[in-house]
Parts: structure tokens; sequence; C-alpha cells
């Protein structure tokens, strides 16, 4: 190539970087190049891949984000709610064993506190008391203290992702009232709509089953072994993983709002995950 091809090629790249993405689009179009590949979001430095599959970035179909705590940081305010309403229930919780919990669908959440506290499962109607009172509280402590705010290097990959027309789609555990509020409140709700919201009651079996995120593969039309699933909690790393997506841990990114309670929870699952070789 000589230097005058060489300059010529260096220019399209800067012109390429400099002008917005709709038009980066177009540039690449107009110069045969493969859009989806050159815009396609990488995930955010530090974060892990759990488990053996891999896609590259530009072999990603479609991307699937869990909420509480990867999207949106809850967790914390979360975390209080479940202090105020345990000791009035009897039940015991502190800030590993509730990290260690993430992912897990709430009433399964309350049922293995009540099995730890008093050795048997908890009678009729507790479950639905103690999440009525959890929701009451929650609400209360949002109010005083506002709404959670956004991941900002995991949302931001989620923008991206749209913005380069590769389909997104949420799978939580969370409670669907919540999650659309928390999500527009941390201005991505433009992101995902209704029919991209897949939570626990979606689907026959919550996390740890792999259902949630079929499903949410499924609504976008992608099949789960060309997505890549975003999670924080074991819980969901597991459903992903059996659904047979490329599984990220955000919790290991450079920008993500980490806690004692949260890494004292990642190094006992780290010890125990058998679940990779099944």
């Amino acid at each position: 190539m000589s230097w005058r091809y060489a300059i010529a090629a260096g220019l399209a790249g800067l012109t390429i970087l400099l002008v917005t993405k709709r038009q980066r689009r177009m540039l690449l179009s107009l110069l045969g190049m493969p859009v989806a590949s050159a815009l396609a979001p990488g995930i955010p430095r530090g974060a892990r891949t759990v488990g053996p599959k891999v896609l590259t970035d530009a072999a990603v179909k479609g991307h699937l984000f869990d909420v509480d705590g990867t999207l949106i940081d809850t967790m914390p305010l979360f975390f209080t709610s479940w202090i105020d309403v345990c000791a009035d229930f009897g039940l015991f919780i502190d800030e590993h064993i509730f990290y260690g919990f993430a992912g897990l669908p709430l009433p399964e959440i309350v049922k293995q506190l009540h099995v730890s506290a008093f050795g048997s499962e908890p009678p009729d109607g507790f479950v639905e008391r103690f999440l009525k009172a959890k929701k009451a509280a929650h609400q209360a402590n949002e109010d005083r203290l506002g709404h959670p705010p956004a991941i900002a290097c995991v949302a931001k990959l989620a923008r991206e992702a749209a913005a380069a027309g590769v389909p997104v789609c949420v799978a939580t555990s969370g409670l669907r009232d919540h999650v659309e509020a928390h999500l527009a409140a941390a201005g991505i709700a433009d992101l995902f709509p209704r029919e991209l919201i897949v939570t626990a009651a979606d689907v026959p079996k919550g996390k740890p089953a792999p259902d949630i995120y079929v499903e949410a593969a499924r609504r976008i039309g992608v099949a789960p072994q060309d997505c890549r699933a975003y999670e924080d909690g074991e819980s969901g790393l597991i459903s992903a993983y059996k659904a047979g997506c490329q599984v990220v841990d955000v919790t290991f990114a450079d920008e993500y709002p980490s806690c004692a309670g949260l890494r004292e929870a990642k190094q006992i699952a780290l010890k125990q995950r058998a679940w990779l070789s099944e």
C-alpha cells in the first residue's frame, strides 16, 4: 500500500470516529464495512466472563441484562428494607447473606431465610405478608432517599448496543413495577419497553433455572447461544449459563460500585461453582 493510500485510510478512520453513530453507520455501509461488528460494544473493562463460552463482540446478536445490581444500583437500598423487615418477622440477614441471594426470586429468599431461622418451611401466608411489608418498607426508603442510579458502565453498554442495532432485553427477578420505575428514573426506559422486560412472574421457573434467559432471547428473536448475558448474582449467572449464553459477571468491572458484603459473597460463591462442570 502506498503512502497516499495509507493516509487516505487513516483519514477515513478518523472521520468515522468523529461523526455521530447514525452517520457512522451510513459511512461504514458506503465503505463496505460490516456495521454491526464495527459498532458492537465490548464488555465493561474488568468484567469477567464466567464459564468457557466466549463470543467475539461482532458475533453477539443480542444483549440480555439483569436489572438489580447489574443495570441499576438498587442493592444497597434493597438491603436496607430487608434489614428493616426481617427483625419484625423473626428472620436474620446480613450483608454477605443478602448479596449471596442476589438474583433469586423474592419468595424463594424468604423461604430460605425462614428455614435458616426456624428449621421449617414458612406457614401459609407468611411469604405474602413478609413481601407486602418489605415492599412498603422499600417504598418508604426510596421516597426518602430517592431512586437508585444506573450502574453507568453497564447502562452505557446497553445504550451502545441499541445504537448499533443489536437488540437488548431485560431478564430480572425483580417486581415489574419496581423495575419499570427504576429504569425510567435512571433514564434508560426507552431501551426497554414493557415487552422487552422479562420478570420471574413471566416464566414457569425463576433463576437459577434458565427459563428467564431463554424467554428474553425469544423476545428479541435471537438464539440464547448467540446472546451475551450480564449479571451480578450467582443465581443469575447460573441461569444464563444453563440457557447457553455467554455469561458476564459485571461486579468485577473497574467502575462497578462494590462493597465488602458483595466481595465476601463473591469469594464464597467462587469456591462453590460446581455448576460450571455440570
